[in-house]
């Protein structure tokens, strides 16, 4: 007992002289200070903001400050911790009945004097008519994935028509470091996206009306999964669409639902469309010409195919990735999304949606669509089917309150 005893001891007393190191080594970090200057990359007639909120996102110590920029576009911010920074840049601006969101960023900046000036060009882009408005995508309990779906809601004044929308997932699946250098026969990549799957609503071009504060839903599989899978939260029954593969007997079709069309995949579909549960990159985008499965580029170095799609074309693009660490491994420009959403887990029934911007006198919601999912998505701890309650269609019959 004696010897434990004092075995104890030295191990306390070796314990306690390494503490007493560590405690002598700290030193006392002094905050800092940074400037930002904003310019505006835009030519055109589109009106400037008054001013910007710029946002210091230091992920690795949970810290973040937001400041405002005075009417020359600068801003002065103190109070730092030095380390890696995220550093937004939003504005927004109305003129000719139009609102104009402007967003940019910084990535992976080291701030760690004081006094550093640092340039952010913000580009800008019209409020969206047609936005993606909740994204089931991380599956229920029992890694059942086949209830994944895509409400997109009219968030205008102004009756759109869905048909020849196509929705589709940026390469690569997963949010990494990697770098893609993508080969185009106009030589200028920083002009597209680059989906690896491209599904297409059906229609003449009128067929399916979706008036304000309607939305629609894209179902990986529009059945009850209730019912196929208790744990799942949803019932896609009543979608519009879903996203049906021929020529398999694993998935049924429902009758009412309407498929969607396959216009691009790199073959590496089975018996559904299945998005990485770990949170893939949207887009949802009207094409200026027809979709040509034989139309794909490649990256310069890679075997990966995927289908250019020009930024003009895309309504509306959400960054979703696996966790807050991943939010500055970008797949699309910060133009159509300036930062990114996250559930931070999967299989728990977990889906991001839009926040309510404001809500008109006859009951309409108008979500928030600043193109910067950061501030625009929230987290719901269960995935819901036309939350909020917007209008459905009315060519779609089938659906049961």
């Amino acid at each position: 007992m004696k010897k434990y005893f004092l075995l104890a001891i030295v191990l306390l007393t070796a314990l306690s002289c390494e503490q007493f190191k560590q405690v002598a080594e700290i030193v006392d970090v002094a905050p800092i200070s940074a400037n930002v200057r904003i310019s505006a990359g835009s030519s055109d007639d589109t009106p400037l903001p008054a001013n910007y909120t710029v946002r210091f996102i230091n992920y690795n110590e949970n810290f973040e400050i937001s400041r405002t920029t005075d009417a020359s576009g600068n801003v002065s911010a103190d109070g730092l911790i030095p380390g890696v920074y995220t550093v937004t840049a939003t504005g927004e601006s109305a003129g000719g009945g139009f609102t104009y969101y402007f967003s940019g960023s910084l990535t992976n900046i080291n701030i760690l004097t004081g006094g550093q000036t640092f340039n952010i060009e913000v580009v800008s882009s019209k409020a969206g008519a047609l936005i993606l408005k909740e994204i089931y995508f991380n599956g229920s309990t029992g890694y059942y994935f086949k209830d994944q779906f895509y409400e997109i809601y009219n968030n205008s004044d102004d009756v759109q028509y869905a048909d020849g929308m196509g929705i589709g997932n940026i390469i690569p699946s997963l949010a990494s470091t990697a770098t893609y250098n993508w080969e185009v026969p106009d030589g200028k990549p920083e002009n597209y996206i680059y989906l690896a799957s491209i599904w297409q609503v059906p229609g003449d071009g009128n067929d399916f009306p979706v008036k304000p504060g309607e939305s629609i839903i894209i179902a990986q599989i529009a059945q009850n999964h209730t019912a196929i899978k208790p744990t799942s939260p949803v019932d896609l029954s009543g979608a519009e669409f879903e996203t049906f593969i021929v020529n398999q007997s694993v998935n049924p079709d429902n009758p009412n639902a309407h498929n969607m069309i396959l216009a691009f995949d790199k073959g590496v579909f089975g018996t559904q469309w299945l998005v990485t549960v770990f949170g893939g990159a949207y887009a949802i985008f009207m094409p200026d010409t027809e979709i040509d499965p034989n139309g794909w580029v490649k990256p310069q170095g890679k075997s990966d195919q995927a289908y250019p799609i020009p930024i003009d074309c895309v309504l509306d693009a959400v960054e979703i990735v696996n966790n807050a660490t991943k939010i500055n491994q970008k797949r699309m420009p910060t133009s159509l999304d300036a930062g990114a959403t996250y559930t931070g887990a999967t299989y728990n029934c977990n889906s991001v949606s839009r926040k309510i911007r404001e809500t008109k006198e006859d009951g309409r919601h108008i979500y928030m669509d600043t193109n910067n999912s950061s501030d625009d998505f929230q987290l719901n701890s269960v995935a819901m089917v036309r939350r909020n309650n917007p209008g459905v269609p009315s060519w779609n019959t089938w659906y049961k309150q």
